[in-house]
Parts: C-alpha cells; sequence; structure tokens
C-alpha cells in the first residue's frame, strides 16, 4: 500500500523527550517502578524512517527495540539504518495499526506513539490507544504525543485558510507551499503600517509556518486528518482502554507557571483534588496547543504529586535555572553531572526528607532535574574513545548526528567526520593519530574529543 509518507517523505528526526529513559523517570516521581530503560523492550507505533527508536537502540545496547509503520518506504530506511550502524537490538516491521489492537506482537515495556494520535481518523486513533494498551506489559509505559486545545483552535484556524488559499491544487507540496506562502504574508503583516490581527501568539505560530519545509506542512498541519483534542477528552478516551493519565514526557509541561496568587487560588478552587481538572486549567491558562502525555495500566494507580521517596531513588542535575537555587544546593550540583541522591546528601549534610522536598522546590522551579538512571554518554573521553555505532555510521560532511541522549548535532567538517569515524573503541591516543589522515596534535586530539564528549557522542 502506497501513502502519503511514500510520496512525500516526512523528516526523520530522533526525539529527547521520546525514549525510555526519560519515561521511566517520569513514572518513578509518580510513585511507579517502570522497568529498566537499559534492558527494556521497546515499540514504536508510526516509527517513520526509525531515527528516534535507531537512537534508543543505539544508546541502549542491551534494550529491543521494534519499529512499525505503514510506510513501506520508511520501514526499508530503518531497516537501512539498523544494518549500516549494526543495529541487531532493532527491527522494523510494515504494519498497520488497525491490525495490531490485540497485542499481536507480543509485549513491551515502552510503547511510543510520536506524532500519530492527532493525524488519523477517528477509528485510527481509538487503534493507538488499543495498542499502546494491548503491548503494554503490567508495569510498562505509553507515549502519546498529539495537538490539543484550546492552541489547537488556533492552528485550525490557519489550516482552514490555508486549505482554501491552496483551492485547486491537488499536489501535496505544491499546496504545502501554496499555504506557507500565505503564512509568510500573514506574517509580514506585522511589519507593515496596516493594522495586523496576527501579533501575538498568531504572531509565533505564523513565524513557525512560513519558515516551515514543505514536508512538516504537508503532514502536521494540512494531511487529510488533523484532528487537535481537549486533554480531558484524551484523558477519558485512555481511560476507556484501560489506561490511566502518568504526567507528560516534559515536566516544564506540568509546572505552575508563576502566576499571582489571585490565578494561583483561582486554579486551586476550580480543580480541587482532581489532578486532570488541574491540567485542563493549565492547558487554557496557558493556551497549550501540544502535549507528550505518558500512560500506565489504570491498575497502577499513578500518584497525583511528586513522590518525594521516589525522589530518593534518582540522580539530580543541574537544569537551566540553577543559578536561582539555593547556594549550597548550586554549589554540590554545578558541572557535577548526575548526582545520586545519597552522595548529595551527604555533601549538603541535610536530612534525606528535607533535602527531597529541596529538591522537588528546586524540580518545580526549573532549577534541577531529575534522572532514573546514569546518562549512556561519557563525561570525559576514556583511553580508547567509543563514539556510537550509528554516530560513525551516520558520520560525513555536514551531516546530522543522532547523540547519545536521542539529540542531534551537525557534523560540518572532514576531519571531525575522519575523527568519529576512527572511535571504534579499539584505538588509544596514538593508534588515532598515526591513523588521521593529516596532522593532529595532542592537544588537538584532546580537545576534539573533549567536545565530542561534551556533545554526548562517546559512549560511557
Amino acid at each position: 500500500m502506497s501513502t502519503v509518507y511514500d510520496e512525500v517523505p516526512y523528516a526523520n528526526l530522533p526525539f529527547s523527550q521520546a525514549r525510555p529513559s526519560t519515561f521511566t523517570t517520569i513514572a518513578m516521581l509518580h510513585g511507579l517502578s517502570p522497568p529498566d530503560p537499559r534492558r527494556a523492550r521497546v515499540l514504536e507505533l508510526g516509527c517513520g524512517g526509525g531515527a528516534n527508536l535507531a537512537g534508543i537502540a543505539a544508546a541502549n545496547p542491551e534494550a529491543e527495540a521494534v519499529g512499525v509503520d505503514l510506510a513501506a518506504s520508511a520501514i526499508e530506511l530503518g531497516r537501512a539504518t539498523a544494518a549500516a550502524a549494526g543495529l541487531d537490538n532493532l527491527r522494523f516491521e510494515a504494519r498497520d495499526v488497525l491490525a495490531l489492537t490485540a497485542g499481536e506482537l507480543g509485549e513491551f515495556d515502552y510503547v511510543i506513539a510520536h506524532g500519530v494520535y492527532s493525524w488519523v481518523d477517528a477509528p485510527a486513533r481509538e487503534a493507538t490507544l488499543a495498542a499502546c494498551r494491548s503491548h503494554l506489559a503490567p508495569d510498562g509505559i505509553a507515549y502519546v504525543s498529539y495537538t490539543t486545545h484550546p492552541g489547537g483552535h488556533l492552528r485550525l484556524m490557519l489550516r482552514e485558510a490555508a486549505e482554501w488559499h491552496a483551492r485547486g491544487l491537488d499536489d501535496p507540496v505544491a499546496r504545502a507551499e501554496r499555504g506557507r506562502q500565505l503564512f509568510a504574508l500573514l506574517h509580514q503583516l506585522e511589519e507593515s503600517d496596516a493594522p495586523s490581527f496576527y501579533g501575538g501568539v498568531l504572531a509565533d505560530e505564523l513565524r513557525a509556518l512560513a519558515n516551515a519545509q514543505p514536508q512538516v506542512l504537508v503532514h502536521d498541519l494540512l494531511t487529510a486528518d488533523y484532528e487537535p483534542v481537549w486533554f480531558k477528552d484524551f484523558a477519558a478516551a485512555a481511560a476507556r482502554h484501560g489506561m490511566a493519565y502518568v504526567g507528560d514526557a516534559i515536566p516544564a509541561s506540568s509546572r505552575r507557571p508563576p502566576w499571582s496568587e489571585g490565578v494561583d487560588a483561582f486554579v486551586d478552587d476550580a480543580a480541587g483534588d482532581d489532578r486532570l481538572a488541574r491540567e485542563q486549567y493549565f492547558d487554557l491558562l496557558m493556551l497549550r496547543r501540544f502535549r507528550q502525555s505518558l500512560l500506565c495500566r489504570d491498575e497502577l494507580r499513578p500518584a497525583q504529586a511528586v513522590d518525594r521517596g521516589a525522589v530518593q531513588r534518582l540522580l539530580v542535575t543541574a537544569d537551566a535555572a540553577l543559578e536561582h537555587a539555593p547556594p549550597a544546593l548550586r554549589a554540590a550540583l554545578d558541572g557535577a553531572g548526575r548526582v545520586p541522591f545519597g552522595a548529595l546528601q551527604e555533601r549538603l549534610g541535610t536530612p534525606a526528607g528535607e533535602l527531597a522536598e529541596t529538591l522537588v522546590e528546586a524540580f518545580d522551579r526549573g532549577q534541577v532535574a531529575f534522572h532514573a538512571v546514569p546518562s549512556p554518554a561519557a563525561r570525559t573521553a576514556d583511553q580508547r574513545p567509543l563514539a556510537s555505532a550509528l554516530a560513525r555510521s551516520q558520520a560525513r560532511p555536514g551531516a546530522i548526528i543522532t547523540t547519545l541522549e536521542n539529540k542531534l548535532v551537525r557534523i560540518e567538517d572532514e576531519p571531525t567526520t575522519a575523527l568519529v569515524g576512527l572511535l571504534d573503541g579499539t584505538r588509544d591516543r596514538a593508534a588515532i593519530s598515526a591513523a588521521f589522515p593529516g596532522e593532529l596534535t595532542p592537544e588537538a586530539l584532546d580537545g576534539a574529543l573533549a567536545k565530542l564528549a561534551e556533545l554526548g557522542l562517546l559512549v560511557a
């Protein structure tokens, strides 16, 4: 079966938030005991060309990963990626989610459905949730991303305007380009002297859409099916399939913004003890248009708030706003990497309960982050540096490379490409310099290896 994804390939990218180690952390924070992500069974529904799953498999060689997609060309690309990197723990199958609602592929610890739910028709949306639930291990976690209201209404308005502007065109790329031209014009109105009603939030939307690649518009906004949903309705749909909301893959999505006391009081009064209602109010107040929700089997009953006891089993790192953290905590974490709770407690000399409370407050303010497992990436280069097999297979000038944290870096030059290709774990620094095609001083090599470690390209 040929799909529009075969005709117009979609961007094939990894997503750092769509990986099991992230899911594990959020699940633990809500009192659950999910499987070890380093040795997990992972299923991705609608995997596309497999870049996200390839990053997971490369970073976790003891994990088993399976990707399914309806587009045969995407599956072939995924298989080629796995073969080039020698990822024996990764396989791809061309399957329809409508035929995967009864656990046909077996049991998985983590199920990922990124960019599927809001971009398919109603039967396929129900099938996506059924597939997540039927393949989910008893203690597993499912990840589903979707566009959501009220922000989704803004995109729907722009979608309808673009569809009208592209009337008479059948080619999806031509329609996307026609729509993009309209978005660019509406964005430019802000720069003219004439009145414009497209400022504020819409200006941000239009800026993104005016600069979007055609394939992004074809599949994200102008696809045949585009259905933003209210969070309350998504949570209800998940409940019908025997799943409960755990949290969002990006913790900041559920952090209380620095509202006034009056706004806080309004939300507290309106939502009461209903966490789902509180999340819906957050969406209303922040005009949210996208969510990345984690689900578990409903019998597990995840905690409504962050579990202080779970914090004591996690690793702690500095986050973006660390400079605003208490001085002692800032000094203990700055530049320290992922610190076990016990080690941090020893450094600070603080009772466990008190430290856990301090860390939760700092987490809510974006000052610290939690992690369930150590990073797969080395902080420094060892005697025989090893870049992941996936990174080595991707390395070429101008290429985008997947890091061990499922982020993206671009290699611009031939020397860096050559260096990454030599980092197969068999060579020490002398052997690397001898095999390098050109002059490479010890100082230059140390500097390059330090940078590759900083980017997350070296295996721990």
